[in-house]
């Protein structure tokens, strides 16, 4: 099975010219797969600060690679690299989809499939990230339906902007429901809560 320094050896191979920031063709992905500006938007001026892995139980996310649709409800497993921030700054994830119901009508898009905060990063790059809270947003499987095409499953990670970091109690983030996840912004709600995005990764599922 990968590890994720393997995971990590395999991004940097698929990619084969590299700038001095070795975190530049993650954004050039993001924008060929249209994720930038469809999630993340221009106005964002997103610089990398680490790789994000993720793995679920179909295999693992690899900056756009394809993976079987999954009615799991299994956790991915999530780790990223040594980010310059104090040893115990946390963390917030969320995955959606952009391309809810179909890339061609994105009525309810962006879907809110997972939100959690208080993740505290990886002893070791093998290791995965702590999840400290219980999920804001109960995880959702990418299981998109059948003949919908395909769907560019996102994931994002922010760093939070203190230690006691809490979405309020009531927030539309602790919907559940298909009306509190659709139409979500995470540009928004980063915005809204002083989220600093510092990593992404994405991954494609047919319907």
């Amino acid at each position: 099975m990968l590890n994720f320094l393997s995971l990590f050896v395999i991004l940097l191979a698929a990619f084969p010219v590299l700038s001095r920031d070795p975190y530049d063709f993650v954004t050039v992905l993001l924008q060929q797969a249209d994720i930038i500006p469809d999630i993340i938007s221009v106005n964002t001026h997103f610089d990398p600060e680490a790789f994000l892995f993720i793995k679920l139980p179909v295999g693992p996310v690899l900056l756009g690679n394809t993976l079987n649709a999954t009615s799991s409800l299994t956790l991915p497993n999530v780790s990223f690299t040594q980010i310059h921030a104090p040893v115990d700054q946390l963390y917030t994830i969320v995955m959606v989809d952009p391309d809810a119901p179909t890339k061609e009508n994105r009525t309810y898009a962006a879907y809110r499939h997972w939100l959690a905060t208080g993740i505290k990063p990886p002893r070791h790059i093998n290791d995965f990230a702590e999840f400290t809270q219980a999920d804001t947003t109960p995880y959702l499987s990418p299981n998109p339906p059948t003949g919908s095409g395909s769907h560019r499953y996102t994931l994002l990670l922010y760093r939070e902007p203190c230690h006691s970091f809490a979405i309020p109690v009531g927030a539309i983030e602790y919907g559940s429901d298909f009306n509190s996840r659709k139409n979500w912004n995470a540009t928004v709600f980063a915005e809204k809560y002083d989220l600093k995005l510092v990593a992404a990764n994405f991954f494609y599922v047919h319907g």
